[in-house]
């Protein structure tokens, strides 16, 4: 091979500038994060020398994803006009399926962490909104259902296609090992938190 061919050949293995400072970049957040939760365990290890240390990073890691994962929603529900638990409200009548109509008792604490009296706020200011109605129960005329209006029902499934983009993009480097890994993980944490819990 002529030398001007092999420069030309060694050129394009070579990655461009731009990339190498977006690879550097990269390896520098992740190492800033892994850094402050290491910094974050000597430090707690230097104060409770029988801190296991391995917990704590678990602790912190699990606080880290909470924290970027609610900011991220909390845009998408501020550009949705809704609260936390407004959206939660719509989703849950979303979730139940059509005619997408259920009781405040029902939807009260298992879906939204608010007591009945909590909800009829939150769904007075929906309907304000005409984002659900209330309609007549079927078998007991003295009691009141909440069903999602076809405009409560669009922005409920918009804004839970944009969370669920969202959520998407934050783990796409993550491979569907790594997903089914994690959540087996996951879900062994959890069950032995809530075991723990009185």
């Amino acid at each position: 091979m002529k030398p001007e061919r092999k420069r030309k050949a060694a050129a394009q293995k070579e990655p461009g500038p731009t990339r190498n400072l977006a690879d550097l970049h990269a390896v520098s957040h992740v190492h800033l994060l892994d850094s402050a939760v290491d910094r974050l365990v000597r430090e707690w290890d230097s104060v409770v020398p029988t801190l296991d240390k391995d917990v704590r990073a678990i602790v912190a890691r699990v606080a880290r994803i909470d924290d970027r994962m609610r900011s991220m929603t909390a845009i998408i529900l501020k550009e949705a006009g809704l609260s936390d638990n407004e959206f939660r409200l719509l989703a849950a009548l979303l979730r139940i399926g059509k005619p997408h109509r259920a009781s405040p008792t029902d939807i009260a604490g298992h879906y939204v962490p608010v007591t009945s009296g909590g909800l009829t706020g939150l769904a007075r200011r929906l309907e304000s909104r005409k984002l659900i109605k209330r309609v007549s129960h079927p078998s007991d005329q003295r009691s009141l259902l909440i069903e999602l209006t076809q405009g409560g029902y669009e922005l409920a499934f918009d804004t839970m296609k944009k969370v669920a983009d969202v959520e998407q993009a934050l783990m796409k480097k993550l491979t569907q090992q790594d997903l089914r890994r994690g959540n087996v993980f996951l879900q062994k944490l959890l069950h032995s938190i809530e075991a723990a819990l009185p």
